[in-house]
């Protein structure tokens, strides 16, 4: 499964770079520089933690799976989100408070190292890239 999400990942053209989240927009003008970068800081959607500093971040698109933490039955369509807009970290040193799950089909989830709540994203053990789920996140 990695190694298809590595095979889907593709820098998003700053001009197309308009996303919907919830009730917050993220516009190529206002959240993003002229490279792709996120401008502001990436916080938890729970709690007040700091999950990336600005400048540290690509956004991207990406068909990665990302199951969804808060239903618990296993066989059901609904247990997972199809997010395909996420920040791309080259170095998993550069979060703030990330907490990284055991390995699960050559991926590991990322949560919130304050609050725990997750997955907010993923680790790609092959590429060594992470991705945070746009979906899962809040800025400030």
């Amino acid at each position: 499964m990695a190694e298809t999400a590595q095979n889907l990942t593709e820098d998003l053209p700053v001009s197309e770079a308009v996303v919907k989240n919830d009730a917050s927009e993220i516009s190529a003008d206002t959240e993003i520089t002229s490279d792709g970068k996120n401008v502001k800081e990436i916080k938890c959607q729970r709690c007040p933690s700091t999950i990336l500093v600005p400048g540290m971040a690509t956004l991207v698109t990406s068909e990665f799976v990302l199951p969804d933490g808060h239903l618990k039955e296993e066989n059901d369509p609904k247990s997972v989100d199809n997010m395909n807009k996420y920040w791309r970290v080259d170095n998993m040193y550069s979060f703030e408070n990330v907490g990284f799950s055991k390995t699960v089909d050559g991926v590991k989830y990322l949560i919130c190292a304050d609050c725990e709540i997750g997955p907010i994203g993923y680790h790609d053990l092959n590429t060594k890239l992470s991705y945070v789920s746009l979906c899962k996140i809040t800025y400030c």
